[in-house]
């Protein structure tokens, strides 16, 4: 093996065919390396890394998930440039914009709780407290160009969904998203009424053409959601981060 082992980043050098012939030591750290690129794939990745790694004639950039002695479904920002006839490849993980989403989302539910102890020790303020509660308890955050995630926080009531519809409608369409994910951990307790709500919420998102999806659906909720009069068709996942690696 030459100096490629010393490269700060896992590296690659690969034939035609995407056989490894040299790695850096870092890559073997990160990887377990096999013959062919192609094995540090995921398999639904596999169309996408050929063409990326099929691009001969200028240098190729993507995003691909890949397979790591830590997990299975890792994000990397992958750079190839070929020479003759070895290609050069640069894979630089890219996880930490999950761990960062998940910490905007603690944070937001941190201070949720503050303003709710806060504001509610003066009655006098308890109408706009509730109001101010609300109004926290449905944020919009840009995941990607064509994702959005709407994290909903207390109880699941007709309130909750009047005074944020208008917010959510005008923030999707504004911003020219294609998915909305509405993420269900910090739900307590759901109404008939709420459910419903919410149930046209995610309709008139359909009409728009977007295609909404919720996550982190719990017994009590899966509870309301069968008993609505109309059962939102939409993806149901169990976590945020296998909704991110669905955008990808």
């Amino acid at each position: 093996m030459s100096d490629v082992k010393y490269s700060p980043q896992p590296y690659f050098l690969l034939d035609r065919d995407f056989n490894i012939l040299e790695f850096s030591q870092i890559g073997a750290e990160i990887f377990s390396i096999g013959d062919m690129f192609l094995e540090l794939v995921d398999w639904e990745s596999h169309k996408k890394a050929t063409n990326i790694l099929g691009n001969r004639e200028s240098r190729a950039e993507g995003e691909l998930i890949m397979k790591t002695k830590e997990s299975p479904y890792a994000l990397f920002d992958i750079s190839v440039n070929w020479n003759e006839d070895k290609g050069h490849v640069i894979c630089i993980e890219k996880d930490h914009r999950l761990a960062e989403l998940e910490s905007i989302v603690e944070k937001h539910r941190k201070r949720l709780a503050e303003t709710n102890i806060e504001l509610l020790e003066k009655k006098e303020l308890v109408e706009k407290t509730l109001f101010e509660i609300k109004s926290l308890s449905c944020p919009f955050i840009k995941l990607t160009k064509s994702a959005a995630l709407v994290p909903l926080f207390g109880n699941l009531d007709e309130e909750l969904i009047s005074q944020n519809e208008k917010s959510v409608l005008d923030k999707t369409q504004q911003g020219g998203y294609l998915e909305i994910l509405f993420d269900f951990n910090g739900v307590g307790d759901l109404t008939n009424e709420g459910v419903e709500a919410f149930v046209s919420l995610v309709k008139e998102l359909q009409l728009m053409g977007l295609q909404p999806c919720i996550i982190g659906i719990k017994p009590n909720h899966a509870f309301y959601l069968n008993n609505s009069k109309t059962v939102p068709d939409v993806p149901f996942l169990n976590s945020l981060s296998k909704a991110f690696n669905k955008l990808i």
